[in-house]
């Protein structure tokens, strides 16, 4: 598991997890997210589409393991906020 991953669940472990205070499009390749504490990650488009919820309705599992087909070439073209709290990624 790598250290990205590992900090991202530590976030979603906790119950007073730092806001996000900066959300930055490095368009195609990544995105950069800073906390309210200071922490700073970059998202690569890939880790983002593997990752994603909305990717988990179109998984397909071949022997029990989770296949998720079109992530090698993905791209982050524009990012807008949604609502009070999300950003959609296209």
């Amino acid at each position: 598991m790598s250290a990205i991953q590992r900090a991202i669940r530590r976030f979603h472990a906790t119950v007073n997890a730092p806001r996000l205070t900066r959300l930055s499009l490095h368009a195609p390749r990544c995105v950069e997210v800073e906390f309210g504490n200071g922490s700073v990650f970059n998202l690569s488009a890939e880790f983002l589409r593997i990752h994603s919820p909305a990717v988990d309705a179109k998984v397909r599992s071949i022997a029990g393991e989770k296949v998720i087909s079109g992530r090698r070439h993905v791209g982050i073209m524009s990012a807008e906020p949604v609502g009070n709290y999300g950003d959609c990624l296209r």
